[in-house]
């Protein structure tokens, strides 16, 4: 059984208030005598304070609360990674939930941070549907409707995305399909409206049989990009032909989709050119390497820290809200190898 600060009372015959007197360096004084016999006692019983009730007690727990959609995702994966090791250089423990878009998964993990009393929440997975009532800082990443009070950090999606299509438009690609996040990820819908805009300013078609939604992953990559691309896919029906190149929403969801050319006999970036949005590490190693809008993931991170750190400090701080792009990373899968 573990050994209780009563245990240690005990052995060195005070009362457990003076040995909590010893190990918080006051309220009161403790004589040599004594301090002496209860530093040997915990010494002897090898006795370890409650972390978390210590923390309780001086009304922080250092510990904070992330939300993310997928751990299998590489770019959610990256993200979580960069919050853990920024907020455990500042002292505190990240507690991550993985809701995998389900409301109310995501309100369960809510309702176990803030029983465990987090000193903040960090929600990354869009949905951002459990924020009402709770009274510790909260900073949502890329999400949407928000009100004003909650602290945010967006990724200019929209101007990505066309930075995206306008480099396929530059290879002199016009009929270019659009594979999205599912639509329960906030991101998903302004990835699109980036792809529209853009190719709207060229004339190029925008049809919703362009459009192809799927899971964050090579098999939803993969599945979207047949519905693309095969001669029995909903492009041919409108076109007559299948798209020249694709707009992804997603590195993972690229990587299924270089699978699928592969299985339809199709080559990229000669036949089908890609280029998707994350910079996540798997996408310098597909072949052909990805060309991809990086997000620089580490900044979000050291940004979250900062902003909740100062919440923290200063509960009555007004919520910033800030607003991120990506940059262009040239791989091969775009044809920039063929010029």
């Amino acid at each position: 059984m573990a050994v209780t600060r009563s245990d240690v009372a005990r052995a060195a015959g005070v009362s457990p208030a003076v040995v909590s007197y010893v190990l918080n360096g006051g309220p009161r004084p403790v004589s040599a005598a004594a301090r002496s016999r209860v530093e040997a006692a915990i010494e002897e019983l090898d006795y370890r304070p409650n972390a978390i009730a210590s923390a309780l007690r001086g009304g922080s727990t250092h510990s904070v609360g992330l939300l993310s959609p997928d751990p299998l995702d590489p770019y959610f994966a990256e993200l979580s990674e960069a919050m853990e090791r920024e907020f455990s250089s500042a002292g505190y423990v990240v507690l991550t939930g993985h809701t995998r878009g389900d409301r109310s998964r995501e309100e369960r993990y809510v309702r176990t941070f803030v029983a465990r009393q987090v000193d903040g929440l960090i929600f990354a997975s869009g949905a951002a549907g459990s924020l009402e009532g709770l009274e510790c800082p909260v900073l949502v990443i890329d999400g949407h409707s928000l009100p004003d009070s909650i602290s945010s950090i967006s990724i200019e999606q929209p101007a990505d995305a066309a930075v995206a299509v306008e480099h396929l438009q530059r290879h002199g690609h016009s009929l270019i399909g659009c594979i999205s996040r599912p639509v329960a990820v906030a991101a998903s819908g302004s990835s699109i409206d980036g792809w529209r805009t853009q190719q709207s300013m060229v004339g190029a078609p925008v049809g919703d049989e362009l459009v192809a939604f799927a899971e964050t992953s090579e098999e939803g990559g993969n599945l979207a990009a047949h519905m693309l691309l095969s001669e029995h896919g909903r492009p041919w029906a409108i076109h007559g032909t299948r798209p020249t190149a694709l707009f992804v929403g997603a590195d993972v969801q690229a990587i299924g989709a270089i699978h699928a050319c592969w299985e339809l006999g199709l080559r990229v970036p000669e036949d089908v050119a890609i280029v998707s949005i994350g910079g996540t590490r798997p996408a310098a190693f597909t072949v052909p390497p990805l060309t991809t809008i990086r997000q620089d993931l580490p900044y979000v991170a050291s940004r979250a820290v900062l902003e909740l750190r100062e919440r923290f400090e200063d509960p009555s701080r007004a919520p910033k809200h800030s607003r991120m792009r990506g940059n262009l990373v040239v791989g091969r899968s775009c044809g920039c190898n063929l010029v």
